[in-house]
Parts: C-alpha cells; sequence; structure tokens
C-alpha cells in the first residue's frame, strides 16, 4: 500500500461519524465509528457523614472510573454542592427524617421502591456499590403507607 493510500485510509477512519455533505450520494458507502459500550455503576451513600463525601467521590472516581464506565451517586443529602462540585452525576432520595416527618402525606416504600426500579431501568447499572446503608435496608426503613382520616365534613 503506497502512503497516499495509507493517509487516505487514516483520514477515512479519523473522520469518526461525521459524513461529508459533499460525499451524498446513492452509492456511497460511509464508516462509522463504533461507540463503546458504557458500564454504569451505581454508588449508593445513603446515611453516610456529609463529610465523607468528598472522599468516596474521589475515591470511586480514582479506582473505578475506566474509559467506558459512567459512575451515578445516589444520595440522601439535600447538599448538593459536593456533587457539582466533582462534575458527577447524581440521583436524589429523600433522607428517612424527611420520609417520617411527611409519613401521613406520602405512601414512602411505595414510592421509594418503584422510584428505585425507575433508576435501575434508566441506568441499568452493571454493579451497585453501597457506602453507608444500602438499598435494600433504606427502601425497608421507609414508613408505610398509612390511612389518613377524612377531613370532617358536616354532613347534609
Amino acid at each position: 500500500m503506497s502512503a497516499i493510500q495509507m493517509r487516505k485510509l487514516k483520514e477515512l477512519f479519523l473522520r469518526k461519524d461525521k459524513q461529508d455533505p459533499g460525499d451524498e450520494g446513492p452509492g456511497n458507502i460511509y464508516v462509522y465509528k463504533s461507540k463503546e459500550e458504557i458500564s454504569t455503576i451505581i454508588v449508593t451513600t445513603l446515611g453516610v457523614d456529609p463529610d465523607l463525601l468528598e472522599e468516596i467521590i474521589v475515591t470511586t472516581k480514582r479506582k473505578l472510573s475506566g474509559k467506558s464506565d459512567r459512575l451515578i451517586y445516589l444520595t440522601d443529602n439535600s447538599d448538593f454542592t459536593i456533587f457539582r462540585r466533582h462534575g458527577v452525576i447524581f440521583e436524589y432520595l429523600p433522607p428517612l427524617v424527611e420520609q417520617r416527618l411527611h409519613a401521613a402525606d406520602m405512601p414512602w416504600q411505595a414510592y421509594l421502591r418503584e422510584h428505585w426500579g425507575l433508576l435501575l431501568a434508566k441506568w441499568r447499572p452493571r454493579r451497585v456499590l453501597a457506602y453507608g446503608t444500602t438499598i435494600d435496608s433504606f427502601l425497608a426503613a421507609a414508613p408505610t403507607a398509612s390511612v389518613r382520616n377524612a377531613p370532617d365534613m358536616p354532613r347534609s
């Protein structure tokens, strides 16, 4: 293969998935670079002391984050500053204290189980790594549905 042919072949593969609009035609063949499959790892930090979150993020990013890995942090800490500062993806679940405070207004166990199912469907993690309370313990500790009394209404 000549040097010119090698250069043209190299240019063809380096174009990645861009098409040259000038080359459009019914018989033209385009080469697209395949994207690597992304592997997702959910890192739960439920019930973790907020002072330890930075260490967890730094450690997991250093040890787990490969070229094709995506880390998703699941937290019950309403201060998202640390996650934003590190530029990581995170999801939030209300902490047990908030759940208990509003137990009469919300069927927490059902809501959290459904939300967890949606997160699993959304991210399709290869692995779930738990710091602090495990997701199963967190879901089990949620207040169960309670029947509220209807407000007193005058009878006619």
